[in-house]
């Protein structure tokens, strides 16, 4: 089997290794940097207290209205008082978390030599939040809630969403063969 049909893969005690195509970098890179660019701080006007804004306590106490931001900051409390009280204490730091994970995945495979992405245990917990911020993403993009996979896999060639659901497939795959590495290697 060749590297490229095991995706993740230990190599040593704390490492795993990838390789991917040039393409496969690509697709993954500018995944990558749309979830950072997606994640971006909402720009709060309202809040003037400084140690509020040290340490990350903003005025933004409403749902994002993008449904793919929705679902990456969804509300933690059904209740729209608690959820809205929570979501300014946790927002903007939630917001950061996700980007260091996507920007952790971009610089790995900025970085990668021929292809081949070499993560440690940190790395690989990055890994693993970026794709499944960017599987979440895509999910809306595909409403994976109302179609069956059954369905999407009989999209036809010419449907955009076609492309999307191959990406997504893609990384369900990557992501298990991350999770297995890493399962394996702590045997």
């Amino acid at each position: 089997m060749s590297d490229l049909q095991k995706g993740f893969y230990p190599h040593g005690d704390n490492t795993f290794l990838a390789n991917f195509s040039e393409s496969e970098r690509e697709v993954l890179i500018n995944l990558s940097e749309q979830i950072i660019e997606l994640l971006a701080e909402r720009i709060d006007h309202h809040s003037n207290d400084p140690l509020a804004a040290m340490v990350g306590i903003t005025s933004h106490d409403t749902p994002p209205e993008d449904e793919v931001l929705l679902r990456l900051l969804p509300n933690a409390y059904s209740d729209q008082v608690d959820a809205s009280e929570f979501r300014r204490y946790t927002e903007s730091t939630l917001r950061q978390k996700k980007q260091a994970h996507a920007m952790a995945m971009r610089t790995s495979l900025k970085s990668a030599t021929d292809g081949i992405v070499e993560i440690d245990r940190n790395g690989a917990n990055d890994w693993l939040g970026a794709i499944n911020d960017i599987r979440l993403a895509l999910g809306v993009r595909l409403n994976v809630e109302e179609n069956t996979p059954e369905e999407l896999q009989l999209l036809k060639s010419g449907d955009p969403m076609h492309g999307v659901y191959a990406v997504y497939s893609w990384l369900g795959w990557l992501q298990e063969s991350l999770l297995e590495a890493v399962m394996n290697g702590r045997q």
